[in-house]
């Protein structure tokens, strides 16, 4: 299956570029910048595609609508900042299958990306407590300061 990678910085392209090399399964890996979505053909074939959404959230829902006229078949693993993000369900047609925060373990998007090539023992696992974005205070100790 072929991949694409879209993703506003360079960086993070690269990073999940050296990933997706080294997963069975996968053609050709395509990556690329989302103003250049544009560009990209038309195609009925099965696709999966690594999108990272920037901080304008508004910009990423019409630009994966876009997509998925482009690519109708393609396996979308969205990747967020905001570990809170809910795909709404309007975009679960759109071919979004998955989703995990960008601060995800490389085993975590690796096995979130085997379970959308159809490899049904790689259930992406819950992400352990210390991927998991922490207050600066824990609660109490800010109230527990301010009184002394």
């Amino acid at each position: 299956m072929r991949a694409i990678i879209i993703d506003s910085q360079p960086l993070v392209r690269i990073g999940i570029l050296r990933m997706l090399e080294h997963l069975p399964g996968l053609g050709p890996i395509h990556s690329t910048d989302p103003e250049a979505l544009r560009g990209l053909p038309m195609t009925d074939e099965r696709v999966l595609v690594v999108y990272g959404m920037s901080s304008e959230a508004a910009d990423n829902w019409g630009l994966l609508r876009r997509l998925h006229r482009r690519m109708p078949q393609a396996r979308i693993l969205l990747l967020s900042d905001n570990i809170w993000l809910h795909v709404p369900a309007s975009l679960q047609v759109c071919g979004v299958m998955a989703q995990a925060p960008k601060s995800a373990s490389i085993e975590r998007l690796e096995a979130a990306i085997q379970h959308l090539l159809g490899h049904a023992d790689a259930m992406p696992q819950p992400a352990p407590c210390s991927e998991a974005r922490q207050p600066l205070h824990p609660p109490g100790t800010m109230l527990a300061t301010a009184a002394r």
